[in-house]
This record gives structure tokens, C-alpha cells and sequence, in this order.
């Protein structure tokens, strides 16, 4: 079934029939259809799975649970799931189509919204993802082509890898991953259960509405920091970046934990194309008019009685604060006036110093200084003094030593040499691949089986202990050869088929040098994936090792140190 095309087919007796597919991903197929009698169009979304699956049963009943649950999430920016139904052991989940265009047409490339049309929308999905986390459910694939633009409304769908969300457990994933929108739990093969991760991917997605850029992906961070948005947008407010990179923190426990954590931070924006209006004041305290004085009988208030002004006080003079602001600029001034007083004084005295001095150097004699003669020094003759050097050779040749090329280090035996089958199998890109944890030289067999559990095979020696996982039968394997204590890795290995993700091969390549890694090296690897290149030896860090094509087409990845 996973390679089934429905383009043109009737289902459920004529009731649907195919138009047209619109996408496809490693979990299912997204078809536009008609709604027949009411010539209605709607989406269908089925799953792709391979013939071979066990439980399909078990998966059939999982899937029309969370179709009934998404059926329930009614919500104005949530498109509604109006159908679900089997037909030949297929699942089908039928939704509304939404005219316009996916957030990602509008913003890609380098198209950034305006920072309140994009709160705007941002807002509005935050508040569609509660709806969906209320009924248990995870979308897990929150980006901008799964957000439809229909004029001033955004809508979510997709919900095709929607998974029940069961707080404080842990699940195995599957590992379909949206590159730059997928938080680091979603690479590893078991992780908790949050809607932290759905706050990673709205996050990341308002990072691309503000920036028309796709962020880095989660899982190279470490090696390749995320460019603060600002960085793209300098007109983009300090407290909408802090909002973003808040959700987009790498550790699942610095994120805000809800979205309506996540939503509390967003300053509330004002709608596209409208300006907030002034408060009005709320002093409650009378208005004082102050107006020149009026003659006797004279009033402020017309619809008051002229009264009699009030008899004179007598002329006491009062010293306010002008009087002292006037002292204090006299004093000011009495000052300078002496600093200056004082200053012409020096300037008189000096001069007639001056004046004095050069009437009594006037007659002075004039002293005259005797000529001295030096006697003359003969110069030798260079000639006679150096030898001949008509035969010294003018060139001097001096042998330069041309540094070997780095060469692989094989002192251990490599275990995965020439692993794998032939012809390698084959994969639809990143679908159904897993995450490949690296482990570098030097780490503990502790951290290992705290991350990856019991090794597939395992061959304790005198030399030292050697664990295999076979993470992905038959397309992703890694190796470790323990020390003879059999506590630290001493050499560590990767095999990938060569049509596995690059991006997780090059993920599992940087942890395998301790996070350490240099474009050169990922270079390599791309040259060695593509095959312009057999093999690509190198040193670095105190590392060394190589990437290379085994017999088999598979490609293989050792380190040493």
C-alpha cells in the first residue's frame, strides 16, 4: 500500500471520487476529491504503510480513535474533519478544502510578513492548537505549509500525524520530521510526551513569517546556531524575538510547557491595517482655569454673581525663588569677573618679566666655538679583505619536505567494513527514517545504554568489547568497540544506505566528533553520499578516521582517537 495512487478512483460507492493528489509525506497521501451528490470539494488524507505491517488492526483502530477525536476539535481556524471510513483495509479521513494559499507561498523566499499581520495569524492557530491539545491530541507538524491563508484567516490542517498526547509518558515517535519546524525530542526514538513540541513548531513557524527564512534544524543547533530573527529583521520588536526564541528552545523543559504559556507572551497585537486611539484621561479632579486678573466685578463663571474683590493685603514683599535664582547669577558673575581681574594681572607681570630679561642678555659677548679637526680615516678595500666569491654559488638549494597525505588509521579492525545488503535499499527521502545517535571517542558504554538500550549483537574479546545496534534494519547501523575495561568508546562506527537523510547522516557525523566538526569534513561526507568521492580520510581534533563507500554501495564512517 505504500505505493498506492488513487488519482481517479471512486469511493464508498461512488460518493468520493479522486481528483487530484495535492502532497505526499512519509505517513500518508493528501488527495483533493468531489462530494458527490452535492459536487462538493474536500480532502481526503490515507495512510502509506508497507504490506508487511503486523498490526495493521491495532494501527486501524488507533487511527479512527484520533479521527473521532479531531472530528470533536471544532474551532474556527481548525479545518473540520467531516468523514472517516475503511474500504479494502484503507483508512480514509475526509476534511473540508480550504480556498487560498499556504502560509509558506506568501512568505518564501525572504517575503516576510509585517510583524502584527504575522501575530495576527500566529495568534490565531496558538488558540486552534489549545482546542487540539484539549482533546489529547498532538498536531506534531506545525509549519507554514500546513497553515491555509484565506484573506484575513488562518487555518490548520494536516493533522495526518496527529498522536494522542499522554502527559509525563514516553512514546516512540515516528520519526517524521519537518526540517527546521521539528523540536529535538521529534529526532529521538523514544522522547515525552508534551505540547512543548507543538510550541516549537509555531514558534519556528512565526520565525519564518517575521524573517521569510527557514530556521536552522533542531538537531544541528549545536553545531550551527540559530540566527536571532532581529539578525533578518531589524524592525522586528525585542519582546516578539524573546516570544520565539523562548518556543524554540532546545530542551523541552526550558520551553513553555502549554500554548497558552507560549500565547501569554505575545504582546497583544493590533489587527492589520488599525492603530490603537488614545486613552481618555480618568482625572476626577476639578479643572482650574488660570486667567489674567480682571477688574472688580468681573467673574470666570458667567452664570456666577459679580462679588466684590477682596480688600488689599498689605504690600509684603516676598522672597521667592527668583530672588535667590538672581543672587545666586550675581555672585556668578562676581566671580568670573575676579578669575579675570586675575587672569590680565599674570598676563601683565609676564610680559614685563619678558621684557626685562632680553635687556640684560642685550650686551652680552658673543662666544665663539674653535673649529676642531678630525683626522682622516683610509677606508680598506672590500677586496682585499673578503675572498673571492665569483666561484661561491649564488643559489642555495634546500630540500622542503611535502607533508604525506592524511591516511586512515587502521590499527583497530573496522566492524562494519563491508556491511549491509547489495543492492542498498531505498528510501522516499527522510520518510520512516530514524534518528542516529553519535557517539564520539572517549564516551561512556553508560551513556550508550542509557540512550540506545541493549546492543543488537555484542562480542566481548580480550581486546576489548564490541556493541552493534541495528537502529534501522538493513539502512542505518552504528558500532562501538570498548576499551578492555569496557567502560569508554576507543572507536566508534556509522553505515547508512545512500539514500538515507542527509541531514541525519550529517547530524550522526558531528556527534560522532564530539560536536566538533568542520565544514571540510560534512563536505566530505556530501562528496563521499553523492559519489564524487570513494573516500575521504581525515584528522581533526585528535581525531581520525574516514568516510567511505563500502563493497555493498553503503556508507561507511569510522573515528578513532
Amino acid at each position: 500500500m505504500s505505493s498506492i495512487n488513487l488519482v481517479g478512483a471512486s469511493l464508498q460507492n461512488g460518493k468520493y471520487v479522486i481528483e487530484a493528489e495535492l502532497g505526499h509525506g512519509g505517513f500518508g497521501i493528501t488527495y483533493r476529491a468531489i462530494r458527490h451528490p452535492l459536487n462538493q470539494q474536500v480532502v481526503i488524507k490515507t495512510l502509506r504503510w508497507p504490506e508487511s505491517t503486523a498490526n495493521q488492526g491495532d494501527q486501524l483502530q488507533r487511527f479512527e480513535a484520533e479521527a473521532r477525536r479531531l472530528a470533536q476539535c471544532q474551532h474556527p481556524h481548525i479545518v473540520d474533519v467531516t468523514d472517516f471510513f475503511v474500504e479494502a483495509g484503507q483508512p480514509y479521513l475526509v476534511m473540508d478544502f480550504i480556498p487560498g494559499q499556504p502560509l509558506s507561498a506568501l512568505i518564501f523566499p525572504r517575503r516576510p510578513l509585517e510583524e502584527a499581520k504575522a501575530l495576527h495569524y500566529v495568534r490565531q492557530i496558538a488558540q486552534a492548537l489549545q482546542t487540539v491539545h484539549g482533546q489529547g491530541l498532538l498536531h506534531r507538524d506545525v509549519k507554514p505549509q500546513n497553515i491555509m491563508i484565506a484573506g484575513d484567516r488562518a487555518v490548520l490542517i494536516d493533522f495526518g500525524i496527529a498522536r494522542e498526547l499522554t502527559s509525563g509518558h514516553t512514546q516512540t515517535h515516528t520519526n517524521l520530521v519537518s526540517e527546521g519546524y521539528a523540536p529535538l525530542e521529534q529526532y529521538l526514538p523514544k522522547a515525552k510526551r508534551s505540547a512543548a513540541s507543538d510550541v516549537y513548531g509555531l514558534a519556528a513557524t512565526l520565525y519564518s513569517a517575521v524573517t521569510g527564512e527557514v530556521p536552522v534544524a533542531s538537531v544541528l543547533r549545536s553545531h550551527q546556531p540559530l540566527t536571532p530573527p532581529r539578525q533578518f529583521n531589524p524592525r522586528l520588536s525585542q519582546a516578539t524575538e524573546q516570544t520565539i526564541l523562548q518556543g524554540m528552545a532546545l530542551e523541552l523543559a526550558q520551553r513553555p510547557q502549554s500554548m497558552a504559556t507560549w500565547l501569554n507572551l505575545l504582546k497583544q497585537p493590533s489587527a492589520p491595517g488599525t492603530q490603537r486611539r488614545p486613552q481618555p484621561s480618568t482625572t476626577t479632579q476639578a479643572t482650574q482655569v488660570v486667567a489674567p486678573e480682571r477688574p472688580s466685578g468681573y467673574s470666570l463663571d458667567a452664570a456666577a454673581p459679580a462679588t466684590a474683590a477682596p480688600a488689599p493685603k498689605p504690600n509684603r514683599r516676598r522672597q521667592g525663588p527668583g530672588f535667590f535664582k538672581t543672587l545666586f547669577s550675581l555672585m556668578l558673575l562676581g566671580l568670573l569677573g575676579g578669575l579675570g581681574f586675575v587672569g590680565y594681572r599674570a598676563y601683565t607681570l609676564a610680559q614685563g618679566a619678558w621684557g626685562n630679561f632680553r635687556e640684560r642678555t642685550a650686551n652680552l659677548p658673543e662666544i665663539k666655538i674653535p673649529e676642531v679637526a678630525l683626522p682622516e680615516v683610509s677606508v680598506p678595500d672590500l677586496a682585499e679583505i673578503l675572498p673571492d666569491v665569483a666561484s661561491t654559488p649564488t643559489e642555495i638549494d634546500i630540500p622542503i619536505e611535502t607533508p604525506a597525505p592524511v591516511e586512515p588509521v587502521t590499527d583497530s579492525p573496522l566492524v562494519l567494513g563491508n556491511s549491509g545488503s547489495s543492492p542498498p535499499a531505498t528510501s522516499g527521502g527522510s520518510g520512516g527514517a530514524v534518528t542516529v545517535p553519535g557517539f564520539s571517542p572517549g564516551a561512556t558504554a553508560s551513556d550508550i545504554v542509557n540512550r540506545l538500550g541493549s546492543p543488537t549483537q555484542e562480542s566481548p574479546s580480550p581486546a576489548g568489547t564490541t556493541a552493534i545496534y541495528e537502529l534501522d534494519p538493513n539502512r542505518a547501523t552504528v558500532a562501538y568497540v570498548y576499551d578492555v575495561a569496557g567502560g569508554t568508546v576507543q572507536q566508534t562506527e556509522a553505515e547508512f544506505a545512500p539514500s538515507y537523510d542527509r541531514l541525519l547522516m550529517r547530524s550522526t557525523l558531528i556527534g560522532m566528533l564530539n560536536w566538533q566538526s568542520t565544514p571540510a569534513i560534512e563536505n566530505g561526507l556530501e562528496q563521499v553520499r553523492t559519489g564524487e568521492l570513494e573516500q575521504y580520510p581525515f584528522e581533526h581534533n585528535g581525531f581520525s578516521g574516514s568516510i567511505e563507500r563500502n563493497n555493498n554501495g553503503f556508507i561507511h564512517i569510522y573515528v578513532r582517537q
